[in-house]
């Protein structure tokens, strides 16, 4: 199968064990983000791939041809890939053409010219093909890197956060014009991250990784976001609000609402709500649960507000998609949303849960922020 293929992968530094039997498979031009924390193993990985690193364990396939395994290592130049890391590793003394020109190894001189001048303009950047590195912006520089990748037509690329150099706004920007071109390409592409806004919004599929290498959940964005299978998939997305309770009669009591789950009884749980899982919405009438609007911050397209629950020491986070001041909130209730309700058991032993599938109205009581 086209593609890459990766079995049974391991790696240690010295004493240090980064890679634990990982299994990996990206089929033909897709885009998959490796998604996880630094010291995950995730840039190790993408070395093993690109051949930067000799397999200590286990094998390593590109279309149908193995390129490494504990008896065989094929070099990099030689594994038809193109590598991208996140300092972009321009060549100084090169102008922006020969730098792109550089990889074409073999190839006439001026089929070689009009090839990376080709590249070039699909990234936009023709007009400055005479230019030298330090003339160019960050965002500019990226684009030649990503020109110089794909020039050789390769049957992969790997890229090591190449965004993760760039101001928000550029980033923004040039990640839109980067996948664009990798989807014209068609190019299998590996691209390793951590910060999962850029994970959902490149890839067609997200591994997410944990501790040495450990493939924690599959799945395209949607699947990831709204479904986790793992607290710790969970959490990689943003801050979450911590309930602990315990199953009885197959509901979990949190001072938002009752959770049903399939955990058996008495198993202890962790409740994890987003803070877009909490809705506040005006209600006049009163209840014997009070709860205090703290403080609320714009963050441009929503607010982040803090409440207090009554009883409950910790401040909860509550994400608001619309305009809200604390002042014009007399009072108001709120509730869990199940899309952004997660229940997981702390004993990993004990089977997986289900996700919430019913909430209670909380009254609210608003006060001024501190």
């Amino acid at each position: 199968m086209k593609g890459l293929h990766i079995f049974g992968l391991s790696h240690s530094y010295g004493n240090n064990q980064v890679l634990d039997n990982v299994g990996l498979m990206i089929p033909a031009g897709e885009l998959v983000c490796m998604l996880g924390p630094s010291g995950c193993g995730k840039s190790t990985l993408l070395r093993l791939a690109g051949g930067l690193e000799k397999v200590q364990k286990g094998n390593i396939v590109i279309d149908d041809v193995t390129v490494g395994s504990t008896e065989f290592h094929l070099n990099p130049e030689h594994r038809r890939i193109g590598l991208m890391f996140q300092d972009y590793a321009l060549f100084p003394h090169l102008d922006t053409v020969r730098n792109v020109t550089f990889g074409l190894i073999g190839m006439d001189k001026e089929k070689a010219r009009r090839k990376a001048m080709e590249m070039l303009d699909q990234v936009g950047m023709t007009s400055h093909a005479d230019k030298y590195p330090h003339m160019l912006s960050g965002g500019q520089q990226q684009r030649v890197a990503l020109a110089r990748a794909l020039a050789p037509e390769p049957k992969l690329l790997l890229l090591d956060e190449p965004f993760s150099g760039l101001d928000t706004n550029m980033r923004q920007r040039i990640r839109e014009e980067t996948l664009s071109v990798l989807k014209q390409s068609g190019v299998t592409t590996l691209m390793v991250t951590h910060d999962p806004e850029e994970a959902m919004f490149m890839s067609d599929r997200i591994k997410i990784i944990g501790a040495k290498g450990r493939i924690l959940q599959v799945g395209r964005p949607h699947e990831i976001y709204y479904h986790p299978n793992h607290e710790f998939v969970a959490k990689l997305f943003g801050m979450m609000n911590q309930f602990k309770g315990v199953v009885r009669n197959g509901q979990v009591e949190t001072p938002l609402g009752e959770a049903s789950t399939d955990l058996p009884d008495g198993a202890e749980v962790e409740v994890l709500v987003r803070p877009e899982g909490i809705i506040l919405e005006e209600n006049q009438s009163k209840t014997e649960t009070l709860v205090e609007l703290r403080s609320s911050h714009l963050l441009g397209h929503d607010n982040i507000v803090r409440v207090r629950v009554q009883g409950v020491s910790k401040e909860l986070y509550v994400r608001v998609h619309h305009s809200f001041e604390i002042e014009l909130a007399k009072q108001i209730t709120a509730r869990l949303d199940p899309e952004y309700t997660f229940v997981y058991a702390l004993d990993e032993n004990v089977s997986p849960p289900n996700r919430y599938n019913k909430s209670k109205l909380v009254n609210l009581q608003a006060v001024t922020g501190e």
